[in-house]
């Protein structure tokens, strides 16, 4: 795995932001054939509400500057299209799988975007999948979502339905072990992750990696969300005297309580350093990972699963600046690239002129999974292999900046050029 230059990258991704704003073409015309759903799935309770906003935001401004419309369809996103799988403050597998019963039986929504959690994707994958209904999550990491045995479990025998603009956890727990390694030049790690789908297996591919490069893990502990006392693993893993902490999990799973109780045990001076699931906003974002850990945050590094920095972020951050009173942050971008994906994805099925809404929702999902086409996207050009996964595999790092009290980006490691 290397640092590669992303010019190239950078430079598609800011046409496809600067053709969605300015061409009449994003927007499919006139729409006179009826109206469409986007439903949209994430939690939006507790601390993850601060991960979930900017990616509805995220989409909806990618519909608006594509002119609410696509293949002769006005887009619609009401608010009752808008559902959360939260269940007392964190993300719910069984929640989402009711939610997405509901998503299916709109016979007007043709497309869905979510969900966070790899967990509530398992759950939600069968009933999308048995309906046909296209469904792209911004921020699904877990390889079993798409590769192998699992995944065509998941499905059911049916045609693939699932995309996603992320990279996968195969490659963003490595991305995070080579910079603890080989950048902050620690080779011993406490890790600890949250039993979870995604914080177990990126904290397992994390281990796997950091193991290969030389490192030592001192010891890997499994602490599930329900976990009451942080000290007492905390004080038994600073025995063990390890030059860094991995965290495997999201911030309403552990996250800020787990550096809080390790700093209590002597290890706040470590780096501590997590997945895409902590990085859900600045200090000032209420029940963020920053936002609860306060102070003890100075020495905090994430990675998230895609792209961190293009040409075109400026006007992106600017554009959504003055739409919503704030600053993207976390996955906005990879809504964004999700609703452009499906707007591209109707304009395309809009053409074959479908005979109802049974047959548009199907021409949306062969439009969406069509391993032939080239999106472009806000995060570049992407295609989608036969598992629903994109050509993308880029992971951002970023450190704690204490002066803006905010994730500041660091790098993106490419693992294509691996």
């Amino acid at each position: 795995m290397k640092l590669k230059n992303l010019g190239v990258l950078a430079a598609v991704a800011a046409m496809a932001f600067s053709a969605c704003n300015n061409t009449p073409a994003a927007s499919g015309g006139t729409s006179n054939k009826g109206t469409v759903t986007f439903a949209i799935e994430l939690p939006q309770q507790g601390s993850e509400k601060a991960a979930s906003d900017p990616i509805i935001n995220g989409i909806k401004l990618a519909v608006t500057q594509a002119g609410g419309a696509a293949g002769g369809y006005t887009i619609q996103i009401p608010q009752s299209a808008i559902y959360d799988d939260a269940l007392n403050g964190a993300h719910d597998a069984q929640t989402g799988a009711n939610n997405m019963s509901k998503v299916v039986a709109d016979a007007a929504t043709i497309a869905v975007i979510g969900p966070l959690n790899s967990s509530v994707a398992q759950a939600e994958i069968p009933i999308t999948s048995a309906a046909g209904l296209a469904q792209c999550s911004p921020a699904n990491t877990n390889p079993d979502l798409t590769k192998g045995a699992p995944a065509a479990q998941l499905r059911g025998g049916k045609p693939n339905n699932y995309i996603r603009v992320v990279t996968t956890d195969d490659v963003q727990g490595p991305a995070a072990s080579q910079y603890i390694y080989t950048t902050l030049g620690k080779h011993s790690v406490y890790i600890i992750d949250d039993t979870e789908t995604f914080g177990k297996g990126v904290a397992d591919a994390f281990e796997k990696d950091f193991v290969a490069r030389g490192g030592t893990v001192t010891k890997h502990d499994g602490a599930p969300k329900t976990t009451q006392d942080y000290v007492t693993l905390m004080t038994a893993a600073a025995s063990g005297h390890p030059d860094a902490i991995y965290f495997g999990g999201v911030t309403a799973t552990g996250g800020a309580r787990i550096l809080l109780a390790a700093a209590q045990a002597g290890l706040g001076d470590v780096p501590f350093v997590g997945p895409d699931g902590i990085n859900d906003g600045s200090a000032v974002t209420k029940d963020s990972f920053l936002n609860l850990a306060g102070d003890k945050a100075a020495h905090s590094f994430s990675t998230l699963a895609g792209i961190g920095t293009f040409d075109g972020k400026a006007k992106f951050d600017a554009d959504y600046l003055a739409a919503y009173g704030t600053a993207a942050t976390g996955y906005a971008a990879q809504g964004y690239a999700c609703a452009q994906v499906f707007i591209d994805a109707l304009g395309r099925a809009g053409a074959t002129n479908p005979a109802d809404m049974t047959a548009l929702r199907e021409a949306v999902r062969v439009a969406a999974t069509d391993t032939t086409h080239t999106y472009n996207t806000i995060q570049g050009a992407i295609t989608f292999n036969a598992d629903g996964d994109t050509s993308q595999k880029i992971v951002s790092i970023y450190s704690f900046d204490p002066t803006a009290k905010d994730w500041k980006f660091e790098t993106q490691v490419d693992y294509a050029a691996k």
